[in-house]
C-alpha cells in the first residue's frame, strides 16, 4: 500500500497491511511533529504538499530498491499532505520480514530516501510566522 492522503494516519491500518503468515518482523517507523527542530522551539503544525502522481511513483521506486536490497516480504507508506498538527503522524511506513534485520534496515532505507527523492514539501508553521523548507521530512 502506498497513499498520499489528508487524512490522519491510523497506524493499525498500516501495521495490519504488511502481516502475513511468513513474516516473523513487523518494523515500522512513524514521523511524528514535534515542537521544536535544530533552528527553533515554537513549532505549532507542519502544512505538506505533494506532487501527488509523481510522488507516489517515486515512493514505488524507493520500495523496489529496498525490495532488491533487503529480504523483506512487504511495505506500506502513507504520508499525510495538509496541515499535520503537533503529536500527530506526517508519515507512516511498516515492513515485514522472516527476520528482523531486513525489517529494521529496509525501513530505514525507505524513510531515509523519501526525505530527499519524491517531490513533498515541508512548511514548517511557528508561532510567529511559516518558512518551506527544502529537506521534504
Amino acid at each position: 500500500m502506498i497513499r498520499i492522503q489528508a487524512e490522519k494516519i491510523n497506524p493499525v491500518e498500516i501495521i495490519d497491511s504488511v502481516r502475513n503468515n511468513s513474516a516473523g518482523a513487523v518494523v515500522s517507523f512513524f514521523g511524528t511533529v514535534r515542537s521544536e527542530d535544530e533552528t527553533s522551539s515554537d513549532i505549532v503544525a507542519l502544512f505538506y504538499e505533494a506532487y501527488n502522481e509523481m510522488a507516489l511513483k517515486k515512493i514505488g521506486e524507493i520500495i523496489e530498491e529496498a525490495r532488491n536490497m533487503y529480504s523483506i516480504i512487504d511495505v506500506s507508506v502513507v504520508q499525510r499532505t495538509g496541515r499535520v498538527n503537533l503529536k500527530e503522524d506526517s508519515i507512516g511506513i511498516a515492513v515485514s520480514s522472516v527476520h528482523r534485520k531486513d525489517a529494521f534496515l529496509a525501513c530505514n532505507y525507505i524513510i531515509d530516501k523519501i526525505k530527499i527523492i519524491p517531490p513533498i514539501w515541508k512548511k514548517e508553521i511557528y508561532s510567529s510566522g511559516e518558512v518551506w523548507k527544502s529537506e521534504t521530512l
